[in-house]
């Protein structure tokens, strides 16, 4: 009876226990789980969306002025260095003086002779059909005399040949006269014409010659560096840039993602990057283009047991809106993305 009595109890204290614990088991497998999402972190340097662009002139010179240093922000168009200009100064004005002659000439062969002119003009012609006249009566009296024997034949020679010339040179002066009176031929009013044409074109290229002087700015945007110095020699056998313009106002970041990380990324995919420079702050970006090839990692950061050799895959993130500051180019920043 008495062991029994204690198998009873053993028994009722074996099912109390496994009621109690199993209870508490199950109590704590229906706790949810704190979900911790996995998170990609890839290093990377802020650039702008377009390359920064070296700028030099197109002409050889000396540079006279440099207007801008660098972190300078400037405009489109803005100018931003300067070359002598005094020879393509020179070029622009003789070529206005070479279009103003072209234009008079092209009104002198539309209008024709003035009436002045063509008086002028007959009046040679009479004179010298008078003188071709008196020269012929020379020669006619001086052949009678010479048939006689009264000059000598030297004489009679020489009027003739006086009379001839007279005579070409009426015919001249009265061909002449008779061009004027027909007015100019269309052939010289085209001539004049195309004499224009070429010292426009003349004018135009010493005006880009005396612009290519100047250095403007492309676009907007701030200057990264200044290569150049006043006094500088300009030569177009070995060109080289006088400063280097960046479009600051639309950055992104060069991100680096380890290879065996591709899968977990996509394009359009929303992160946010972080910098050491700027605390805890978060800047929202999205994935915008992903490159095709695998490449040897060249963001280092400063944690010794960080990979060197490791094969990365280069992303492109750009900020969603306005970062709210102005990061400088090459500025370490981390893309962090969910897996």
């Amino acid at each position: 009876m008495t062991k029994l009595r204690y198998f009873l109890l053993s028994l009722l204290l074996a099912v109390g226990a496994y009621l109690w614990f199993g209870r508490e088991t199950q109590s704590a497998s229906a706790q949810p789980e704190i979900a911790r999402p996995a998170v990609l972190i890839a290093p990377g340097r802020v650039e702008p969306v377009r390359d920064p662009v070296k700028l030099g002139f197109e002409v050889q010179g000396r540079i006279i002025a440099i207007d801008v240093e660098e972190g300078d922000a400037v405009k489109a168009g803005q100018v931003l260095a300067r070359l002598d200009d005094r020879l393509a100064r020179a070029r622009v004005t003789a070529s206005k003086a070479g279009l103003a002659q072209a234009k008079a000439r092209y009104r002198l062969a539309r209008r024709g002779p003035r009436n002045e002119d063509l008086a002028a003009a007959r009046a040679e012609a009479d004179a010298a059909a008078a003188a071709a006249e008196h020269r012929g009566s020379e020669q006619v009296r001086s052949e009678r005399l010479g048939e006689v024997g009264a000059v000598a034949s030297a004489v009679v020679d020489a009027d003739s040949a006086a009379a001839r010339v007279a005579k070409a040179q009426a015919s001249a002066a009265t061909a002449r006269y008779q061009s004027l009176a027909r007015g100019t031929r269309t052939e010289q009013v085209e001539e004049a014409a195309a004499a224009i044409a070429l010292a426009q074109s003349e004018l135009d290229a010493a005006k880009v010659g005396l612009d290519q002087t100047l250095l403007r700015a492309p676009t907007d945007g701030v200057i990264l560096r200044r290569s150049a110095e006043v006094g500088s020699i300009v030569t177009l056998t070995v060109p080289a840039p006088v400063v280097t313009l960046a479009d600051l106002g639309h950055l992104e970041i060069r991100a680096e993602i380890d290879e065996a990380d591709v899968a977990a990324i996509s394009l359009g995919k929303v992160a946010y990057a972080t910098a050491d420079a700027y605390g805890d702050r978060q800047f929202p970006v999205r994935l915008a283009r992903i490159t095709h090839e695998l490449g040897r990692k060249t963001v280092r950061d400063d944690d010794p047991r960080a990979r060197v050799d490791t094969r990365v895959l280069e992303v492109i993130a750009r900020f969603e809106g306005t970062p709210g500051e102005q990061f400088p180019v090459g500025l370490r920043m981390s893309v962090h993305f969910a897996k």
